[in-house]
């Protein structure tokens, strides 16, 4: 961050005389610097394949890159979006040069499976949460229908429903995975069938807290009303094991917002802002809570001028907050903003492009993280003409 100094004038006035000095004070401002797109780069495509929403990232110390995304059968060239796909693929790739190149692709989870949440922990293993859903034969289906939340899949002949949050968690850099776990149970929210844990969705990589916990917001779906959802703050002390709730973050039994995909963020001084989706703001505008007491409490959600869904903070060297997210309007892509260091100039951010060639809204959900060299990778799902989807990504650097 730079620096400017304001010149104030002082007028010194005494009994006998009055003499006006001018005293340069100096005073702090700051300046935001800008964020400045270095270049484009492909991470997996494969014609064969339809790779959704929801890719992430970490840097090994090593320096290695790791992605994770997911993949399925590509139906797209018969009118299909492969979303809520019983047959999806979790798959890994490496980059050893700092994003230049990337390795095949290795399955690591397989089933109904949706975005791959990676984060590092502090003792340096590493989990990975989805949300996944689970076939349901239609006898089940026609008996509960009318007490439970299912998806009638038409083109694929299937129903299914909610299986919650699956967390895996690898102790050698992915490797070698254990799990899943879940973050169950989520408050307010009942299973869809007796054993099951909570059925919630996320889209967000954990956060590592100062307090030493891990934390990640996800969403509770309530009852059959597609839109009833809660937005529940929940956190682990023992490396993504169990999952226990901090704090709701928003509630809405009635289904008058739909809040869903939540990322937070833990700004240096403690606070935490959720950065949150509403899907029925037919403006598609972000949605801001703030907690100043580790997230047991959080303000009543404030709608905020920035346009896109949803979204991903992350901490760049100077200290302010870069933050990402999809563009589903056009021209349709993905954008950015630099916000300060507590989060408090998201209303006066400047915009940047970073994407505005996708073929058709099927895009976007980016992850950003800060690498060891400063510059920052933001990873998405893109099409162009609406074509194939595949993942890739962007650098950024701030200046």
């Amino acid at each position: 961050m730079s620096f400017v100094l304001q010149i104030i004038k002082i007028k010194i006035t005494t009994t006998t005389t009055t003499t006006i000095s001018s005293f340069k004070i100096l005073v702090g401002f700051g300046i935001m610097s800008k964020l400045v797109k270095l270049r484009d780069l492909t991470i997996y495509l494969d014609d064969r394949y339809y790779c959704g929403p929801g890719p992430s990232s970490v840097q090994f110390p090593d320096g290695r890159i790791m992605v994770a995304f997911r993949r399925a059968y590509n139906w797209v060239p018969e009118g299909v979006h492969a979303h809520g796909f019983p047959s999806t693929e979790a798959c890994l790739t490496l980059s050893d040069d700092n994003g230049r190149t990337w390795g095949p692709p290795r399955v690591f989870n397989a089933g109904n499976i949706t975005n791959q949440n990676l984060v590092i922990l502090p003792d340096g293993s590493l989990i990975c949460l989805s949300h996944r859903g689970e076939l349901v034969p239609h006898t089940v289906y026609d008996r509960l229908k009318d007490t439970r939340r299912f998806h009638l899949d038409n083109n694929f002949g299937c129903v299914h429903a909610s299986h919650g949050i699956q967390v895996m968690r690898s102790q050698d850099d992915g490797l070698t995975w254990e799990g899943p776990f879940f973050v169950s149970p989520v408050p307010d929210t009942e299973p869809i069938l007796p054993g099951w844990p909570s059925p919630a969705g996320l889209r967000a990589s954990p956060t590592n807290l100062n307090d030493g916990s891990v934390g990640v917001a996800v969403y509770g779906l309530l009852g059959t009303n597609r839109n009833a959802s809660n937005v529940w703050f929940m956190t682990s002390t023992d490396r993504g094991l169990t999952w226990k709730p901090r704090g709701c973050i928003a509630h809405d039994p009635e289904g008058l917002h739909y809040y869903n995909e939540t990322m937070v963020y833990q700004c240096e001084d403690n606070k935490l802002i959720a950065f949150m989706r509403v899907e029925q703001d037919m403006d598609d505008r972000l949605h801001t809570s703030v907690s100043y007491n580790d997230g047991k409490t959080w303000s009543a959600p404030r709608r905020e001028d920035i346009k896109g869904h949803p979204y991903q903070a992350a901490r760049v060297k100077s200290g302010n907050v870069l933050l990402v997210y999809g563009y589903r309007h056009d021209p349709r892509g993905v954008r950015a903003c630099l916000l300060d260091p507590g989060c408090d100039n998201i209303n006066k951010a400047r915009e940047i492009v970073l994407r505005d060639d996708g073929g058709s809204s099927d895009l976007g959900y980016p992850h950003v993280l800060v690498l060891q060299d400063g510059t920052a990778l933001v990873t998405y799902y893109h099409n162009i003409a609406n074509g194939v989807r595949y993942i890739t990504g962007t650098i950024l650097t701030e200046e």
